[in-house]
């Protein structure tokens, strides 16, 4: 099994059904890029699927299977308990240089929250878009 399939088959076995609707169309967006450049591609592709694992599931890191680099970024798009949002946006762009397909990934994951419009409140809306600057 590679990567992405791995990262596929992880997300619909871990993630709700919304969830991994939300990974999938963040995992779009990376595809769709034409910025990313083709050597960390699938990289991305299979992080967006897997970018939420962490956070919102009980699944466990396994750096045997998808690698330290996957693993440092899913680390990175992790928000520690009890940091505020800002600080973690922050952070995320501060590993850009090392790390970019965690910034690309937070960047199709905010566009992806920005998109579903119908459940879009005001105060999500500010928060996303309050984070563009500090990512871009």
């Amino acid at each position: 099994m590679n990567l992405v399939e791995y990262a596929y088959e992880t997300a619909r076995r871990y993630y709700t059904s919304e969830t991994f609707e939300h990974a999938v169309r963040v995992a779009g967006y990376i595809r769709e890029n034409p910025m990313i450049s083709a050597g960390i591609q699938e990289d991305c592709f299979a992080l967006a699927l897997m970018h939420d694992l962490l956070e919102d599931t009980e699944y466990k890191e396994d750096a045997g299977i998808v690698g330290t680099r996957i693993t440092k970024c899913l680390s990175i798009l992790t928000r520690p308990e009890g940091m505020d949002y800002i600080p973690y946006i922050q952070h995320i762009r501060a590993c850009a240089g090392d790390w970019p397909e965690a910034w690309w990934v937070k960047l199709a994951d905010i566009k992806d929250h920005l998109a579903q419009t119908d459940t879009l409140t005001e105060r999500l809306r500010d928060k996303y878009v309050g984070a563009l600057p500090y990512l871009l």
